[in-house]
């Protein structure tokens, strides 16, 4: 039911799962997001897995801070995103889906 064919978002889900894709019969919110005929992402950064929410928001915000802050790419700015926490499940099971070298406008 989406119609922003002209005007696709970034999502950023901060909770768990959006972004899993270990079943191929199955897409992930972040997949059919991507695939949407109509609208959609243009982009979606997403959890593929299940993590504590304290390093989460620590690294989302910091993801925030990037992506709108400076002349990052989505890429980039989520790189250095998960550079800032330590837990390495966090740094392992958060997805970029779409293109790393886009940037906002």
């Amino acid at each position: 039911m989406l119609t922003n064919t002209g005007r696709l978002s970034l999502f950023v889900m901060m909770t768990c799962f959006n972004g899993y894709f270990k079943d191929a019969s199955l897409d992930s919110l972040g997949e059919s997001l991507l695939k949407a005929e109509r609208g959609g992402a243009a982009a979606v950064w997403a959890s593929s897995g299940m993590t504590m929410p304290d390093m989460q928001s620590v690294m989302n915000q910091q993801a925030y801070r990037l992506i709108y802050g400076g002349p990052l790419t989505v890429g980039e700015a989520t790189a250095r995103a998960k550079a800032a926490v330590t837990n390495i499940d966090v740094r392992r099971t958060w997805i970029l889906l779409g293109d790393p070298t886009m940037r906002l406008r």
